[in-house]
């Protein structure tokens, strides 16, 4: 009788124990969502990370395109074309020196390239938003209309904006 009263008595201690920790461990399991709510989703696994760090590697490549225009003469080539689509004459155009231009954390190279075309307006609007269709990197920075009432002559300066790079470090800290 010794002996089973011994165990009862174990038993329900063991028991008492239990019912504590479960009350404990219910605490411990809504830290666990807080915590969890307060640091994020747990990681993705290995293959998700680099299906990501693939498609953001495509996503800037394919941004990366948008500058790439390899030589002046194939930009030069594009503006011809587009003046031709429109239906402008082309007068003149000469490309000006490459100059580095700071934009917020990038610096381009930028390719001035002034443009002389005859033709009504419209088509001069018409020719900037087909230009920009093929080339987005472009700006028209200043025109000049002249003759509107006979034959329309506009000058346009386009400028192109290319090889987006971070501006180096001890240029930020001296300029800033």
């Amino acid at each position: 009788m010794l002996v089973a009263l011994g165990l009862f008595l174990y038993f329900a201690g063991q028991g008492v124990r239990y019912w504590q920790l479960t009350g404990n461990n219910s605490t411990v399991r809504d830290d666990i969502v807080r915590l969890e709510r307060a640091t994020g989703p747990l990681p993705a696994s290995a293959k998700e990370q680099e299906a990501k760090l693939e498609a953001k590697t495509l996503q800037i490549e394919a941004l990366r395109q948008l500058f790439d225009y390899p030589s002046t003469d194939t930009l030069m080539t594009i503006v011809s074309d587009t003046a031709g689509i429109t239906g402008l004459d082309l007068v003149s155009m000469t490309a000006e020196d490459v100059v580095i231009e700071p934009r917020g954390k990038l610096q381009y190279r930028v390719r001035p390239i002034s443009v002389i075309v005859n033709g009504p307006t419209a088509k001069v609007r018409e020719f900037l938003s087909v230009l920009y269709d093929r080339v987005p990197v472009v700006v028209a920075s200043n025109a000049r209309m002249v003759n509107l009432d006979n034959s329309p002559s506009t000058q346009i300066q386009l400028r192109f904006y290319l090889s987006p790079e971070p501006i180096p470090e001890e240029i930020e800290e001296t300029s800033g």
